[in-house]
């Protein structure tokens, strides 16, 4: 389907002319209609006419039929233009942003292949979840893009009912496009991931009505999930202490669908207090300090790998070179900055002000986070969830090293190939850490001694690498050859090489194999 909401999928910023305001470019006519505005470049009125009736439309039934807070006014951009890509999408605010490459793609769906007045009443159906819930990075696209699908496919019945067959320029039953079209789609042998979302939320709708829909997203809205687990404390706030069974059926087949969990590493994430610092640190970094290019990236993040140059070693800050883009005013949101292992994992995560970031000013922000232990090689990762008309344009030198990354913690990154992300981190090292070798033996000789004591073989305990860095909590399970067996936690039995684990475990794991031969 050519309409997209390109959040869910990842697209690039990089043009200057973004909607900073109602009306965006020099050259565009508008259109006014109560709580539309439509702004138009390269089409007919006629069209940009429909645009805005359709838009009326669907906000009026978001709002009356399903009880959804919806902007006073929205704003549409429509620009044909011959050599951009044909794609819509919203700012979750306000704002709606359709590019074609002539009016002919305007025509109805059997002529040019296009769903745009579906895609109208599909973008409508985004605003009523995001407006609500600012912080969506738990969603999966079957979640977002298969509510967008269901209540679009609703809206789209609904206009009709109100506008007619006249409503689109080059009439035709429209109906085609809505509930219709998903029904087919759910009856198919094989229906996508966004159509069985679409189906979960049609399920949802079914258990709690129409506007039963809202007030979740409202409360899901105020939530703070775990992004490790986000489904735990969504669906307590889903069920409360009502004890609905048909509600919590649903949920436990909708959060395998719905729920996107970022898994935290195993690395033990912990943090320090300044004082127990050595007060020598020191700034890593890749990028030269000078931007040759700009980019935004919504549905990722900018990421760079880093290596500390010994052991236990915490950052302490973090610098990011950017400028703000969209409205003047910051919006009121956060940023994120991730700290992860070299698998992506998440280690630690703190939120930030967009306000700290400049607006159309490119500069250097600094980030203080909490003294946070990190293993030799470690992820900072940025993320804004940018839009069209709202991010910041991160800055990337000419000549990249290899360690700059596309992406967010819980998936492999992408490289990013035009450069270095311009993002330091600073790191200083706990006092004690410069310890001699034999200063470490003991000291590993005495851990070991206090582990034995303290757990019998085969019971959970804390083994720690070589570096003093990456620690776990698992069972040891035996050693095979150089090879030491281990079960996690989770239940997964995982092998570690021998040499790679600090002295005090190495003795540890060679007494407790000993213990158990015949």
């Amino acid at each position: 389907m050519a309409h997209h909401r390109s959040g869910w999928r990842q697209w690039i910023l990089t043009a200057v002319c973004l909607a900073a305001a109602p009306l965006a470019c020099r050259g565009e006519e508008s259109v006014r209609l109560d709580h539309v505005v439509v702004s138009y470049t390269g089409v007919s009125e006629e069209y940009a006419q429909a645009i805005a009736r359709t838009v009326a439309a669907a906000r009026a039934v978001a709002i009356e039929r399903f009880g959804f807070d919806m902007p006073e006014t929205i704003t549409v951009t429509v620009t044909a233009d011959p050599k951009g890509t044909t794609r819509l999408f919203n700012d979750g605010q306000d704002h709606f942003s359709l590019t074609v490459r002539s009016q002919q793609q305007l025509a109805q769906p059997s002529s040019s292949g296009i769903f745009h007045l579906y895609g109208m009443c599909h973008e409508v159906g985004h605003l009523a979840m995001y407006r609500p819930i600012r912080d969506h990075g738990w969603m999966t696209t079957g979640a977002a893009e298969g509510w967008a699908h269901y209540l679009g496919s609703r809206i789209v019945d609904e206009v009709y009912r109100r506008e007619g067959e006249d409503l689109w320029p080059d009439r035709y039953d429209y109906r085609a496009d809505g509930m219709k079209r998903l029904e087919g789609q759910l009856a198919s042998s094989s229906p996508g991931d966004v159509s069985k979302g679409a189906g979960l939320w049609k399920d949802l709708a079914g258990i709690v009505g129409d506007k039963g829909v809202a007030p979740i997203f409202e409360a899901w809205g105020k939530a703070r999930p775990d992004s490790a687990d986000p489904g735990k404390v969504l669906g307590e706030v889903l069920l409360g202490d009502a004890g609905d069974k048909r509600l919590s059926r649903w949920w436990d087949g909708a959060q395998e669908v719905f729920v996107f969990k970022r898994p935290k590493s195993d690395f033990l994430a912990k943090t320090s207090k300044p004082a127990q610092l050595s007060g020598k640190s020191r700034e890593l970094l890749h990028d030269d300090g000078r931007a040759a290019g700009k980019k935004s990236i919504a549905g990722g993040g900018h990421a760079v790998r880093f290596e500390v140059p010994g052991d236990r070693f915490c950052v302490t800050s973090v610098r990011i070179n950017g400028s703000r883009y969209g409205q003047p005013r910051p919006p009121d949101e956060d940023f994120r900055v991730w700290i992860c292992d070299a698998d992506f994992q998440t280690i630690a995560e703190y939120r930030y002000p967009y306000s700290n970031f400049g607006y159309g000013k490119p500069g250097w922000v600094k980030v203080r986070l909490k003294p946070t232990l990190v293993p030799k090689e470690f992820i900072v990762c940025v993320g804004f969830d940018p839009t069209a008309t709202k991010g910041v344009f991160m800055n990337y030198d000419g000549e990249g090293s290899g360690d700059s990354l596309v992406g967010l913690p819980g998936k492999p990154g992408e490289p990013f190939h035009d450069g270095d992300w311009l993002i330091r981190a600073t790191v200083d090292q706990l006092k004690g850490a410069e310890a001699g070798p034999s200063d470490r033996k003991e000291a590993d000789r005495k851990e070991a001694d206090r582990k034995e004591a303290a757990a019998p073989t085969g019971s959970t305990r804390t083994w720690t690498d070589a570096t003093g860095s990456f620690k776990i909590e698992a069972e040891f399970l035996g050693l095979d050859g150089d090879k030491v067996r281990l079960r996690k936690s989770n239940g997964r039995v995982i092998t570690v090489p021998l040499q790679k684990l600090s002295d005090a475990d190495q003795q540890f794991a060679r007494k407790a194999a000993k213990q158990r031969s015949p």
